[in-house]
């Protein structure tokens, strides 16, 4: 395979596989398996690449920060690996039109620093922030903590630059908010995992970067005072709700007991506990607005307890509470990593439904829980050893019939489809709506060489 690119890519941008299998994979054990790994510098080199891997029909598969929960990014001895690492420059930062535009290999905590000198910030944070890409995040249409306040990556994309599987680079690097020209071809690209082409550069949406943030744990007994509480959140702090994250009894008794035993924030116990954060003109304003909700819902007896942290150490140390999920892997050795969205009034339900079928059909699995509960998006984690992940089925098939009997329930919120939920969207998807999506594929990818058998199943 490597005879094919030789002429395309000088050796450094060369990885051969028997380099490549000493690289990290990441979240998916098989990201390191390609014949080959392509880190080109320029948007020019992609579209060479993609160009002669189109006419050899040599299949390709994207890989940004690898931090992937659905094997997205698993390869064969057959295909290509292609990583934008190299291409992670800022391009332009514009504090007037609050805009940055940049490549697609720099990192989402790169493109937050390079807005935080101009007194921005970007809408887009997710825990893994320092690795996971703009490619990836755009390939995947990621979600994370703030997304109640800014919306998903989609919300945040004004414009992009993407290579087809032929090679054309199909540049709309729009700057405005407001573009009614046609046809909005970058939604196309937005969430589809690299299926329909390579973005190697886009332009995001900036905002103010605010003054101060304050952010409080809290603890409450169930999910509808949990509820209560996030409505009283969003009219108390309106626009400066900044995230509203949950986090199910299992799962902050499990995180708290490797992370902070003894010294948790607030005792574990058999309610929930939230982690609310805000923002304002300064930090005394922001916590001000902090002690505003937590008192209003304290005289409602919706929270029983809670404590604002009153330096960045005491912070970080709370939402590693939460953004720490690895640990659920720690008791048994392996874990499973469910992506939903319910309706709020469904979830109470759902998640018992979800807890009485484990208990009668597999006793033996953990689960733990916890999510974006402003947006209605749930983690469900479960924990058990790697010989039971291996044999993942019986698992996968419990919990989505489960949340099929949720209506309007949607089993993938933000961690996309990959190769985990292939056969989860053909059930969920109408003929016609599927056949769309095949007509796409084809139109933009008809050798079928863009990360092939993501997302979509191969047709019979």
């Amino acid at each position: 395979m490597r005879d094919l690119f030789d002429d395309i890519c000088p050796p450094d941008v060369i990885t051969a596989p028997e380099r490549l299998r000493d690289l990290d994979p990441g979240y998916c054990d098989a990201s390191r398996n390609a014949g080959l790994l392509l880190r080109p510098r320029d948007t020019a080199t992609v579209a060479a690449i993609c160009e002669r891997a189109n006419r050899t029909g040599t299949p390709i598969v994207m890989q940004g920060g690898l931090t992937g929960l659905t094997d997205a990014t698993a390869t064969t001895g057959d295909q290509l690996a292609l990583s934008l690492e190299r291409m992670n420059r800022i391009l332009r930062i514009d504090p007037l039109q609050r805009i940055i535009v940049a490549e697609a290999g720099a990192t989402i905590a790169d493109l937050d620093r390079a807005a935080a000198e101009h007194g921005l910030t970007t809408g887009i944070d997710i825990p893994s922030r320092d690795s996971a890409t703009l490619g990836g995040a755009i390939g995947t249409n990621a979600g994370g903590v703030r997304v109640i306040r800014y919306g998903m990556t989609r919300d945040n994309v004004l414009g992009l630059t993407a290579v087809l599987a032929d090679g054309r680079i199909i540049e709309d690097m729009n700057t405005l908010p407001k573009d009614n020209t046609g046809y909005d071809l970058k939604q196309m690209f937005i969430g589809a995992e690299g299926t329909l082409g390579v973005v190697t550069a886009a332009v995001l949406r900036l905002y103010p970067r605010p003054g101060a943030s304050a952010s409080a744990l809290l603890a409450c007994r169930d999910i509808a005072a949990a509820q209560a509480v996030l409505a009283k959140a969003q009219v108390i702090a309106a626009g400066h709700l900044l995230s509203f994250e949950a986090m199910w009894p299992d799962f902050y008794r499990l995180t708290t007991s490797h992370l902070c035993a003894g010294r948790e924030p607030l005792p574990p116990g058999s309610g929930m506990h939230l982690i609310v954060e805000v923002t304002g003109p300064t930090p005394e304003a922001a916590e001000a607005l902090l002690l505003s909700i937590f008192e209003a819902a304290a005289e409602d007896d919706l929270v029983q307890d809670g404590v604002i942290a009153k330096s960045e150490a005491e912070r970080a140390a709370i939402w590693a509470i939460r953004e720490d999920t690895d640990l659920i892997a720690r008791p048994l050795g392996a874990m499973l990593s469910f992506d939903v969205s319910i309706e709020a009034s469904l979830i109470d339900d759902f998640l018992r439904r979800w807890d009485d079928a484990r208990a009668a059909q597999m006793p033996d699995i953990h689960s733990y829980v916890f999510g974006h509960l402003g947006d209605c998006n749930l983690h469900v984690c479960v924990g058990l050893t790697p010989e039971a992940k291996r044999d993942r089925g019986p698992i996968d098939d419990l919990f989505y019939a489960t949340l099929a009997a949720t209506p309007g329930a949607s089993f993938s919120a933000e961690h996309g489809i990959g190769l985990q939920k292939r056969a989860r969207l053909v059930a969920a998807k109408s003929p016609e709506v599927l056949s769309l999506m095949w007509q796409v594929k084809q139109m933009l990818d008809p050798n079928g060489i863009m990360n092939p058998g993501k997302v979509l199943q191969a047709r019979t």
